[in-house]
């Protein structure tokens, strides 16, 4: 009975670490784009009405990068939790947008 325990032990796929390298990665790519954003705000010739969208768009870009990279949306076994928050993004932008045209028009 040990012996087949063992053979069982033997035929487990084993996990890559992924190491560092992409830990690092991403974190200096959330350093970039919230430097972009704070540049944007804080260098006044820049006028208002393009930095409030450029910042918005810099948070989705930023917001799609972290689901990406640290919650392994990249990596195979996760497309329920993949489908289930591109829902709840789907859900909350149509409620954005049902409030902006039920307040402003």
């Amino acid at each position: 009975m040990g012996a087949h325990a063992h053979n069982e032990e033997v035929r487990k796929p084993k996990v890559k670490h992924e190491g560092p390298k992409r830990h690092l990665v991403a974190f200096i790519g959330s350093l970039v784009l919230t430097a972009l954003a704070f540049i944007a705000v804080a260098y006044e010739a820049i006028p208002s009405s393009f930095t409030v969208p450029f910042i918005v768009a810099l948070a989705f870009v930023q917001a799609f990068f972290q689901l990406y990279v640290w919650m392994h949306m990249d990596q195979k076994g996760h497309e329920f939790a993949r489908i289930s928050i591109f829902a709840g993004l789907f859900v909350i932008m149509m409620a954005i947008i049902v409030f902006i045209f039920w307040v402003w028009v």
